[in-house]
Formats: structure tokens, sequence, C-alpha cells
């Protein structure tokens, strides 16, 4: 114990006597534990936003869209929509027209998706309104030119959500009155209403859209009992439908968030780690700092060294003190690492909108990575000074 404790001492004691060389090897050390430290939480906390985005949505929903390889004879219909409506396990089901509009408030003009449903949609889909209220029931029956804008939408008009409600929008050259806001939802791909207008499906019928236009897809809701076999009910239903046999390939679509928030997740684990592992790529060059100035230290102190093999030190001292040496720059970094990469995380992350995940797992894993390096690159040296005769060090300029 007095033995490492020395060690420690002279470690210390090395460090301060050459402050900048020991600054830029603990530098190679921090850069590498840093990034692989930010990248980590960065790409977690982004591959947890979008799941979380996914749930918002519903896991206890899916949509069911014509299938894109299939000609317009294959196109859902209210026939589908009825059936799905009887299939066992569904609780909701309500089905959209959508179409791309130009929509115009005062001087300003954007392009949103526009997007004809009922008010059933705010349920199955989970939407929240920030300001005013959903369409009502009888806007829906009796076609009212009413419109819910989506929280981008609003904000690309000038429109503050407390101000919305009760203005008037030019709609593909139709007036409709603004009767809510929705909040913002993030949402990614089918499941963002952020970008579109939500208005009673007869609305925009013979303006936007044709009379009884094509249906664009088919969500569905189901009963809190049936979450896990909903789908393959819905599934059936459809092929028997379409008339298709067991060896038909579907012409219809279903899409499942749940489904796509795995894949999704998936594939942002996996560039998470891909990141990692270039981040730690420095880790290997800052090893390679440190093993050079340990071999520049071997020289520099190769008289020290044989004066402690002449006055009783034996190799296992001198591996042990060249060993503390690279582990204490080694540690060192790894600690300044951990802070710089935490604050990088949160740096990093509110500049792209996400929530850093950092991981005590990682960090602990950051300084054991960090305290190995420094094994590793200073068993040669250690080693090396160790294999020095007292002889010859002594008599070494």
């Amino acid at each position: 114990m007095t033995v490492f404790l020395e060690s420690l001492r002279l470690a210390f004691a090395n460090l301060r006597a050459n402050p900048l060389r020991s600054a830029l090897t603990v530098l190679g050390i921090m850069i590498g534990i840093a990034s692989v430290v930010a990248l980590t939480a960065i790409g977690t906390g982004s591959q947890q936003s979008v799941e979380s985005r996914f749930t918002s949505f519903g896991t206890d929903t899916i949509t069911v869209q014509s299938s894109g390889f299939f000609s317009s004879g294959n196109e859902l219909t209210l026939s589908d929509l009825a059936a799905i409506r009887r299939t066992e396990g569904v609780k909701r089901v309500v089905y959209t027209v959508t179409t791309n509009a130009s929509v115009t408030y005062g001087s300003t003009t954007v392009t949103a998706s526009v997007v004809g449903t009922s008010p059933a949609i705010r349920e199955i889909n989970h939407l929240e309104v920030q300001a005013g209220a959903f369409f009502s029931v009888f806007a829906f029956q009796h076609d009212i030119a009413e419109a819910v804008l989506g929280h981008t939408v609003a904000e690309e008009l000038g429109l503050k959500p407390a101000q919305a409600p009760g203005q008037e929008i030019d709609l593909g050259g139709q007036t409709f009155v603004i009767v809510g806001v929705l909040s913002e939802t993030g949402g990614v791909g089918f499941s963002s209403s952020d970008s579109s207008i939500i208005v009673p499906r007869g609305s925009i019928e013979g303006t936007l859209v044709a009379f009884r236009p094509s249906i664009s897809d088919i969500r569905i809701q189901a009963e809190p009992g049936a979450v896990g076999t909903y789908q393959d009910a819905v599934e059936s239903t459809m092929r028997t439908q379409h008339g298709l046999s067991t060896s038909d390939q579907e012409d219809f679509t279903i899409v499942n968030a749940s489904s796509i928030a795995s894949a999704v997740s998936s594939t942002q684990a996996t560039l998470t780690q891909l990141m990692a592992a270039i981040a730690a790529i420095s880790l290997l060059v800052g090893g390679i700092g440190i093993a050079n100035v340990m071999l520049v230290t071997v020289r520099e102190r190769t008289r020290e060294i044989g004066v402690r093999r002449a006055i009783g030190a034996t190799r296992h001292n001198i591996v042990l003190q060249f060993l503390v040496d690279a582990i204490i720059i080694s540690f060192i970094g790894g600690l300044l690492g951990l802070a710089v990469g935490i604050a990088g995380a949160y740096i990093g992350g509110a500049a792209m909108d996400i929530t850093p995940v950092v991981s005590w797992i990682y960090m602990v894993l950051a300084l054991a990575v960090a305290a190995i390096v420094g094994v590793v690159a200073g068993l040669g040296p250690a080693v090396q000074a160790a294999s020095i005769e007292p002889t010859d060090a002594l008599r070494y300029e």
C-alpha cells in the first residue's frame, strides 16, 4: 500500500513538472470520452423521442391504405369501411380524404395538407386542441366550412393559437372559419398533424376534391381488450372484401405505429452505436499519445530509475510507478471528458430540440475504458523502464 501511495505522489509530481505536456496528453483522452458520452446521450434521446411520438399517436390504432403497387381498381371503398366497422375488436373507424391546397390569411399564403374527415379522428389520433375547439358533429353533418389548424400551419400563417379561433382563411378559393388550433405533436410521417388543416369531409367535396372522392386511408382504433388481435382480424376482413385467396398478394397496406416505432428505434440505436464507435477512435489516438509521453518520460527519468533500483526498488515497483502515471493521466482525462460530454450533450440537444439521455452505465463504462486505455498505453513503457539495468541507468546522460 505504501508503494502504491508513493507511486501516486510521484505521478502527480510528474504532472506538475510538465503541465503543458500533461494537459495535451489529458486532452486526447478527454476528447474521446466526451465524444462518446455526448453522441450516445443525444442518440438515445433522439431514439426515445421518436418512440414517444409514435406512442402518443396511439399503439391501439392502425391505418389501412390502398397499396401503391396496384391500380386504381383496388382503391378503398365505403364497403370496406362498413366491413371493418363490423369486425370483432374494432372500437372506432373513420376514413379521411386528403389533398394539398394553398391557404391564405391576410397577405400570407402557404401550402398545407387538407384532411377531410369526421370528429372521431380526434379520439382515434389522440389530438389535443391548444386553443378553441374541434369542429362539431353538427358541423360535420351539415358540411359547414370550419377548420382546425395544425400547430405548424398556424405559425406559418402568422396566427397565434389564442387569437386564431374566429378568424377566416381562404382554403383553395373557399372561405373557412378557424374553430381551433391543435397542440404540437411533432409526429412522424402519417402521424403528423402539425402541417395539416382538418375540416369536415363534406365541406371540401365538389371543391377541393371530387364528389364521392377516393378514400385516402381508413383509421381504426381497437377495443381495449383486443389490441393484440384486432389487426389480424382487420387484415382477414380486407382480404375477404377484396376476394383474395391465401396465395394472393394483398392489394392494401396496414400501417402499424408500433411496428414503425420499433423499426425506427432499431435503426436509430444502430446509428448511435456507429457514431459512438467512430468517436471511440479518438480514444485510440489518445492512448497512443499517452504511450508516446510515457516513452519520453522513461528516457527523461532513466537516471532516477537507476537510483531507485540502486537503493532497493524492485522491477515491480518501477512497473507500478509508470503504470500509475499512465492511469492517472487517463483517469483525469476521463473525468474531464465526462463533464465536457454531458455539457456537450445538453448544448447539442438544445440545438436539435432533443432531450439527451445520459446513462450512468455509459458514464461508468467511459471511466473504465479510460482506465483500460491508461493501462494498455502505459504497460509497454513501464516494462521498458523496469528492464533498465541500474548500472546502465546511473551512467545515462
